[in-house]
């Protein structure tokens, strides 16, 4: 059997196989009360196979508390609702663990009602743009029996243990950390100090629980922010815990690092390094974070890099993700896309987590029926919201989906090819494969015109249409050279790298940055050809790309506005500027275009008449619905829908929720 689904303990708490589901502020809590649509999302991933899950945050300070829909411990009037939580986890079949956290410098007062944030020492916080005051030695002791008094409710409700949380950048692993912590006291300057407020925690908890009540501590293998922990320091920080936990959860970074974590960009396992750096070095369980999928939650464990396997975003897209693996039905996992758009941005933003592929969180249990049943439906459009809409409306109905090029996934698959992004071409074929399996038929090649469709629906050959066309970007009011080499994203074909040296991007929003992403890397396809000749002529490769200019091609981007890369959430935005900067594509901010020539984009900056050389220009601004598809009112008597882009050009999630509203009541 894979080992990732055998049996293994944390102190004396047995998990049914090594699958963590790791935790995060859901958003739902009603004054810091667990709600029923807590209760129901966990319960589901408890049905789903999950061996352990760890909820919270959960705020232990009665004083500094979050009033922002986050869990509470922090006295005892939160035990009832919290014990329903644990009772039907448990009878769904999983282990629950209650992670403690206290923000620290992390805290907002606009969700602390105005209570200023307190850290090790004084400290601005990058994250928040607020400053922390620090804390007396009362003070710290006070937290310290916050911690206790919230790991005794934890038990009394039900809990199968508790994770303090020790990394990201709050309270304790601003502690643990030299960048933030600078007092001269007993709490600060040696390693032994720093862990001091962290050792009388669990200490602390010791006195209040019973002796074989597990505790573990989530730890970041490094900081990532300047003068803080690296590797070396947290083997010794997790080396001295391991004789005092159970178990050592490990991450990496802070909220502010400047190097990504969990976005796309990161490669699958990327973080294993640090979780197999302490395994070598303690004999308490370890699990492993950041970034896993269930390729490599399997070869993690079966490698000894970590005895268990976190994983957070995985589980609120796909809440089945172990059970259809116990059933050899990995085809069936719904696969998270690595966006943070529903989830970790929601959760910065102080709203209630949602998922960009899986529209049922938040709605677990609710009674959610089909909005149609036994129906002819045609869709026009195969791309990310016509895949989704036949993947759900395919379950009760006879749909056939007419594209217009010969595949499938739309707009999706420029996105998907850009490397790092492979997680978008696992969600299309994902898509897909739900809609071949629920026998939804494919017509390529077929685009579909408005009096065709008034034809099919007259004739009653069709009971009713959804229009999932895409969208294109319109045509600009500039003058544009008859001669000039321009394409219009989202209509032109772009698969094929550009010609000539020189290439400029129009837009300044997230469609122009991956365009532009996507065209660094076809462009890159050509040195294919400077590749081959220098293997097999490399005689002639100078005087080829002299003819050519392979080596010399530079991507422009000419951005309209002052801000660029509108449109990407808080967590995304940066690594995609971060991207570009370092593939060298230059950006022109505050660039009015006045005129595309043969040669060259003709622009205006602070009303500076400027030019740039331009043998391709491409289009990405002004996106609009495909207005192909626009009828009059009243035609169909409601039977035809509009989806997605074709409704409104958004972004994934935008087109997946419009196709799941398309397809229930």
């Amino acid at each position: 059997m894979d080992q990732t689904l055998t049996p293994y303990r944390i102190g004396q708490c047995t998990i049914k196989n090594r699958f963590v589901m790791t935790a995060a502020n859901l958003g739902w809590c009603t004054d810091g009360c667990v709600t029923d649509q807590v209760v129901r999302f966990y319960e589901a991933r408890a049905r789903g196979g999950v061996g352990l899950i760890i909820v919270g945050a959960a705020g232990v300070d009665p004083v500094r508390k979050n009033q922002h829909r986050m869990m509470q411990i922090c006295d005892d009037a939160y035990i009832p609702g919290l014990k329903n939580l644990t009772d039907r986890v448990h009878g769904a079949g999983a282990k629950i663990f209650a992670q403690l956290m206290h923000a620290g410098a992390y805290a907002k007062q606009t969700e602390h009602d105005g209570e200023i944030a307190v850290a090790p020492s004084e400290w601005f916080c990058p994250f928040t743009r607020e400053k922390a005051i620090a804390l007396t030695v009362e003070e710290i002791r006070e937290i310290v029996r916050y911690f206790g008094q919230g790991a005794r409710r934890a038990e009394a409700a039900g809990f199968d243990g508790v994770e303090l949380i020790g990394s990201a950048g709050y309270l304790i692993a601003e502690f643990l950390s030299v960048a933030t912590n600078h007092r001269k006291d007993a709490y600060g300057g040696s390693l032994e100090n720093r862990m001091r407020f962290l050792t009388e925690i669990i200490a602390e908890i010791g006195s209040q629980v019973s002796p074989d009540f597990p505790v573990i501590v989530r730890l970041s293998g490094t900081d990532f922010v300047e003068g803080g922990n690296g590797p070396r320091e947290f083997v010794a920080i997790g080396r001295q815990l391991s004789r005092m936990v159970d178990a050592i959860d490990v991450t990496g970074g802070w909220h502010e690092s400047a190097v990504p974590q969990i976005t796309s960009n990161v490669p699958h396992g990327m973080y294993l390094y640090l979780a197999k750096s302490l395994k070598d070095e303690v004999e308490v369980p370890v699990i492993g974070c950041n970034r896993l999928n269930l390729t490599t939650a399997r070869v993690a464990v079966r490698m000894g890099y970590c005895d268990f396997v976190g994983m957070l975003r995985s589980f609120i897209a796909e809440p089945e993700l172990v059970r259809k693996y116990e059933e050899n039905r990995q085809i069936d996992i719904r696969p998270c896309v690595a966006c943070n758009q529903q989830c970790l941005e929601r959760m910065f933003a102080g709203g209630g987590v949602a998922c960009t592929v899986n529209p049922y969180v938040g709605r677990e249990g609710s009674e959610l029926e089909h909005l149609d049943c036994g129906k002819r439906i045609l869709v026009i459009g195969a791309g990310i919201s016509g895949l989704a809409y036949g993947a759900k409306a395919g379950e009760t109905n006879q749909v056939t989906i007419w594209e217009k090029d010969w595949g499938y996934g739309g707009q999706g698959n420029l996105v998907a090819r850009i490397p790092g992004m492979d997680d978008i071409q696992d969600y299309i074929n994902y898509l897909f494969r739900q809609c071949f399996q629920l026998g939804v038929d494919f017509e390529w090649n077929r685009e579909g015109r408005p009096e065709e469709i008034r034809a099919l629906l007259a004739s009653g050959a069709y009971d009713k249409v959804v229009i999932a066309a895409g969208a294109f970007c319109g045509k600009p009011d500039w003058p544009i050279d008859p001669h000039a080499l321009v394409f219009q994203a989202g209509r032109d074909d772009l698969s094929g790298a550009l010609p000539g040296s020189h290439i400029v991007v129009i837009g300044g929003g997230y469609k122009a940055v991956q365009v532009a992403q996507y065209l660094y890397y076809q462009k890159g396809r050509q040195d294919k050809k400077s590749e081959f000749l220098k293997e097999f002529a490399p005689e002639y490769y100078d005087y080829a790309d002299n003819i050519m200019k392979w080596s010399q091609c530079r991507i422009s981007i000419l951005a309209p506005e002052k801000r660029f890369g509108t449109g990407f959430g808080r967590s995304i935005r940066f690594t995609m500027l971060q991207d570009i900067k370092q593939k060298g594509i230059r950006v022109i901010k505050e660039a009015v275009v006045t005129a595309i020539e043969r040669d060259a984009v003709r622009y205006t900056v602070d009303g500076e008449p400027q030019s740039i050389a331009a043998d391709s220009v491409i289009l990405c601004e002004g996106y609009r619905k495909n207005e192909t598809f626009l009828f009059e009112d009243g035609v169909g008597d409601g039977r035809i829908t509009t989806i997605g882009d074709a409704k409104r050009p958004g972004r994934i999630s935008e087109a997946v929720a419009d196709a799941f509203a398309a397809a229930i009541k």
